[in-house]
Formats: structure tokens, C-alpha cells, sequence
């Protein structure tokens, strides 16, 4: 038998020493992974596999409109469009029936839920006046026979440019405002349109449609021009 040396005998020692700690944290590991199975067993036995499908169940009936819910979303889509359609025929109409007029006196323009009729001032109203022109009168029987007897809600809005009202018939352009649009609303009732779903408003100079001044501060008289205006929102009953 070979006779190891000092050397060797030295060298097997600490290897038998090492072989001894890993066997240690080898057996540390084995225990905290039985442990983390343990753990992992007991929490899958705790599941309410009865309870879990009733909440999934639940999810899955919240998610899946009903009958109902389809048939009402039809609904809201259907008259929706019959809206859209309405506004549609209300602008053609007047298109029609204004065609050959100037399209600085009248514009129509559709907007969401309503039909916007831009009257613009200088041709239904003599400035710092509240008085229908001739081409007014003319102009609103136009738009008085599509309305009349038809069932939509009508809102007669009264614009002024900001330069204060010089006259002493009106204490500023609230007022101003206010009036041309009554005269408006009462031309249009006395030519049959209904006036339960009709209202007034006087807004003066607070939406301009374009800037008044410049950045300089001086004025723009065609911006105001512009901005001297009758507006009638005209939108279907239940919009």
C-alpha cells in the first residue's frame, strides 16, 4: 500500500471537510423546497371551486349584452340616424329654397344634434337697430314655411360686435343682442311656427366668430361686420 505524504494527507483532509459542509446546505435546501410544497399544496386546497365558477359565471353574464341591451342599442342607433337624416333634409330644404341668395346674408351649417341658420346682421338689421329690414321679412318666410308645424326645438341666438351701442335705445349690446333675436323668435311664431320649443337668447359680443381687434388692439370692421349676427339652432324634439 502506497504511503501518502504529508502533503496529500493534508490535501485529503480539507476535502473531506468540504464534503462535510455541503452536506449540510444541501440537506437546508431539500427542507425549504418541501416547505415551499407544503405551502403550495395547502393553498390549492383552500380554492372554493364552487364559488369560483359562480363569480365567473357572473363575469361572463355582465359581459354578454342581454337581449335587452341589444334591442335598446338598436333603438338608440336607429333614431339617431332618423335624426341625422332630419337635420340632412332641414339644410337640402333651405339650400333649396335659398338658392340664388347672396351667402353673406344666410349660411346653414350642420352641426352635432342641430342645424345652425347664420342670419347675418347687416341685411336684417340697420345698425344699433332692433327693426326687421324688408330683405329680413323676406328672407324669414323663407325659413318660416320648413319649420312650421314640424316638431323640433328652436333656439334664436342675438350676437353684436364689440363696439358699445351708441344709441339711447338700448342701454348696452345685451340688450341689443336680446331684442333682435325676439324679433326673430316673434316674426317666426307669427308665421305658424310653434313657440312651446322656442327659446331666446341675447349673447352680445362674447362669441365672436372672428376676432373683433387685432393684436394691436385696433379694429377689424369686416371681423365685426361678421360677427353682428342672428343664429337659429334648429334640432329635433327629443335631441
Amino acid at each position: 500500500m502506497a504511503v501518502r505524504s504529508p502533503l496529500e494527507k493534508l490535501r485529503r483532509r480539507r476535502m473531506d471537510q468540504e464534503g462535510g459542509e455541503d452536506w449540510h446546505l444541501s440537506l437546508a435546501d431539500m427542507m425549504t423546497l418541501l416547505l415551499c410544497f407544503f405551502v403550495l399544496l395547502a393553498s390549492i386546497s383552500q380554492v372554493d371551486y364552487t364559488l369560483f365558477d359562480e363569480i365567473a359565471g357572473s363575469m361572463q353574464t355582465a359581459l354578454k349584452p342581454s337581449e335587452a341591451r341589444k334591442s335598446d342599442l338598436r333603438e338608440a342607433v336607429t333614431r339617431e340616424l332618423d335624426r341625422q337624416a332630419t337635420l340632412e333634409h332641414i339644410i337640402s330644404d333651405l339650400q333649396q329654397r335659398f338658392r340664388g341668395e347672396a351667402a353673406e346674408h344666410v349660411q346653414f351649417q350642420l352641426r352635432p344634434g342641430a342645424v345652425a341658420i347664420n342670419l347675418h346682421g347687416p341685411a336684417f338689421f340697420d345698425s344699433g337697430s332692433a327693426e326687421l329690414t324688408p330683405d329680413a321679412v323676406r328672407m324669414l318666410r323663407k325659413i318660416g314655411v320648413v319649420l312650421v308645424g314640424v316638431p323640433y326645438h328652436l333656439t334664436v341666438e342675438g350676437h353684436t360686435d364689440n363696439v358699445p351701442i351708441q344709441t339711447g335705445a338700448f342701454d348696452s349690446n345685451w340688450e341689443l343682442s336680446a331684442l333682435r333675436a325676439t324679433r326673430v323668435a316673434r316674426f317666426l311664431i307669427s308665421q305658424g311656427v310653434r313657440p312651446d320649443n322656442m327659446k331666446i337668447v341675447g349673447l352680445a359680443d362674447t362669441r365672436p366668430l372672428l376676432p373683433n381687434n387685432d393684436a394691436s388692439g385696433a379694429a377689424l370692421p369686416e371681423n365685426q361686420t361678421r360677427n353682428r349676427r342672428v343664429v337659429i339652432l334648429v334640432a329635433p324634439e327629443g335631441n
